[in-house]
């Protein structure tokens, strides 16, 4: 592993969970030795990007970041889009929406909204979302190109659930389902009890830029309900493409 992956691995131990963590947790956590894990600590710190409590001697994520992010947002404004759109479709649906974004072993959700009601999805939007085990991640594997599929494909696959597709064949045969489709169509492989679909969306690159997603308690989720929510969810799309990037790409067989 090279030293600026070590740097990215040690970062990625933060969450909204972990704020702060010391030095042998941290090592612990990301596999390394406690003397490799210092150094890269004190060159994160050297530029800000962690900085060490002086009461616990704990290490937590610095201002550094800041700066990075206000020129990703003003050179690429997804914040505000991203939120605006998902705000439409859960008003249009009245179920549980959210935008997640690829990572290197996950997809990260940036921008959800659930009902305010008994029988509902929640979303931790800190966790983790499977590329195999989701209809976030398969829309993601079943749009990206065959270099960036083929590399996901090699991550360790998990069984969340007795429904999660952990074989190889069987996942790329769910992949061509969901490519011929023009979306992904979840139940119970994830969480038991959630059903859901999903859509990729593009912007500037080659790869898609994250997915938008509708999740539903699994009863709901019938034909009827699938039919009612595809052209919202294309129509999501469509909206944040052209609200980023001035016009869409979206192309889609809507199964009936």
């Amino acid at each position: 592993m090279k030293t600026v992956d070590k740097a990215m691995h040690v970062l990625n131990q933060f969450s909204f969970d972990r704020t702060e963590i010391g030095l042998s947790e941290l090592a612990r956590l990301s596999g390394l030795d406690k003397a490799a894990t210092r150094r890269l600590l004190v060159a994160l710190g050297n530029h800000g990007y962690v900085e060490q409590l002086s009461d616990t001697k704990q290490y937590r994520l610095g201002c550094g970041f800041l700066r990075l992010a206000r020129i990703r947002e003003a050179t690429v404004p997804l914040t505000q889009a991203v939120q605006e759109v998902i705000d439409w479709l859960f008003v249009a649906t009245d179920e549980t929406t959210h935008i997640s974004v690829p990572g290197n072993e996950s997809m990260t959700t940036i921008a959800y909204r659930i009902p305010r009601r008994g029988n509902i999805i929640n979303i931790e939007p800190t966790q983790g979302l499977p590329y195999h085990a989701t209809g976030s991640g398969l829309s993601y594997l079943a749009a990206a190109t065959p270099e960036t599929a083929e590399k996901l494909l090699t991550l360790k696959r998990l069984r969340s659930t007795p429904n999660t597709i952990v074989s190889k064949a069987a996942l790329l045969k769910k992949i061509k389902q969901t490519r011929d489709d023009g979306y992904a169509q979840t139940r119970n492989t994830f969480e038991e009890g959630v059903a859901s679909v999903s859509m990729a969306f593009f912007l500037d690159q080659a790869d898609p830029s994250g997915t938008i997603s509708i999740a539903l308690p699994d009863e709901k989720m019938t034909q009827a309900k699938q039919r009612e929510l595809l052209p919202l969810l294309s129509e999501a799309i469509e909206r944040l493409e052209i609200a980023i990037r001035g016009s869409s790409v979206r192309k889609t067989n809507l199964v009936r």
